[in-house]
């Protein structure tokens, strides 16, 4: 019942979220697009020559690429792009992780307005203009934008865009009805000043993760009502699916180990019940597993619990273009509780590795 309340809510809040964007009152300030990027020679070309094909020209943003210490062909690859404009800039050896290449980038940006993306990401022409225009419009601090998965190929990628679906929606939801905070770096803007004022990473550099959502949090309790979220088609961004479930579970204990940094009660009680559900419905999978004579009770709260979040899902979906992945939300249900619960315990008690570093 509390469970249904919440997704109602959300769904309430994502319609009220698609309105129209606000008029620019003051003409588009001048942008840096930081780029934080490791070992990234797959994707940081085709990223560049998005970059650089904006419709709003380069004399409304610069793009600078922070290398987080690339052991692959990253560096040489951006070099290729120096005769366009492309600054370059590589941590120092006793620096490492996103934070540092964020902070590296912000401190060296020609521009007051900053920007984050990575380095798998494809951008629309519309993209750095859509941002700035929604910034002139309504003066934010900090502005979060739409994130997709850029392929759905295989049943693992089918899997990962939906979940990232799930929460692409409830971020344009709870930031548009200012609930509480969520947001992803690959589509972010806020200001140098606000930046600096909440003193940067200072207080959350401990957390290998966060860069983004917990930045955002500082941000919001600073600036009172002036982190808003850009609810466009124009502006969101793609970024690639991991291509393992090794990878997926250790990319998703990531996310899930920086929750509990969140400062906000009522996030913090969503999430609870949320696992707190999906736990409970492992337990009775497992226990159909020995007694088959529950498995039909089983099977009931799992198609309930798809019937409530279909509509809310189906919306989101329709946004971001991917209803044909809508066929497989009811096949995926099984696999994404036992995902819930296994990502969000394992997040509590142990490290992960990510892009061939060790993190906790």
């Amino acid at each position: 019942m509390i469970y249904g309340l919440i997704i109602a809510r959300a769904e309430l809040d994502l319609i009220r979220a698609a309105h129209p964007l606000p008029l620019a009152v003051r003409p588009m300030e001048k942008a840096t697009v930081i780029v934080p990027a490791r070992n990234e020679e797959r994707f940081i070309g085709r990223c560049l020559e998005g970059l650089l094909n904006q419709d709003c020209g380069p004399d409304h943003y610069e793009i600078l690429v922070v290398d987080d210490g690339s052991e692959d062909r990253t560096a040489e690859i951006v070099h290729s792009f120096f005769s366009r404009g492309v600054r370059y800039e590589r941590l120092e050896a006793d620096k490492q992780g996103k934070k540092a290449a964020l902070a590296k980038g912000i401190a060296l940006a020609s521009h007051e307005i900053i920007i984050t993306t990575d380095a798998d990401c494809v951008h629309p022409r519309t993209w750095v203009s859509r941002l700035l225009q929604h910034r002139a419009g309504t003066q934010a601090e900090l502005l979060a934008a739409p994130v997709c998965m850029r392929t759905e190929r295989t049943f693992l990628e089918r899997f990962q865009s939906l979940d990232f679906l799930s929460l692409q929606a409830i971020t344009a939801a709870a930031v548009s009805a200012k609930r509480f905070n969520m947001c992803n770096g690959a589509n972010l803007l806020y200001t140098r000043a606000a930046f600096r004022y909440v003193n940067g990473f200072q207080g959350i550099d401990h957390v290998a993760s966060g860069d983004d959502v917990l930045l955002m949090e500082k941000i919001a309790r600073a600036f009172p009502g002036k982190v808003q979220y850009c609810y466009s088609k124009d502006a969101f961004v793609e970024t690639e699916p991991v291509a393992s479930w090794y990878e997926f579970f250790q990319q998703r204990i990531r996310w899930a180990g920086k929750s509990t940094q969140f400062s906000s009660t009522l996030i913090q009680l969503i999430l609870l019940i949320v696992y707190l559900l999906n736990l409970i419905i492992f337990c009775m999978m497992f226990v159909s597993v020995i007694q088959p004579a529950l498995l039909v009770y089983t099977l009931l709260v799992l198609v309930l619990k798809a019937v409530v979040e279909y509509s809310f899902m189906n919306r989101a979906a329709l946004f971001f273009g991917k209803k044909a992945l809508m066929k497989w939300f009811i096949v995926v249900q099984p696999l994404y509780t036992a995902y819930i619960v296994g990502a969000a315990t394992l997040g509590f008690f142990r490290s992960y590795e990510w892009k061939g570093r060790k993190m906790r």
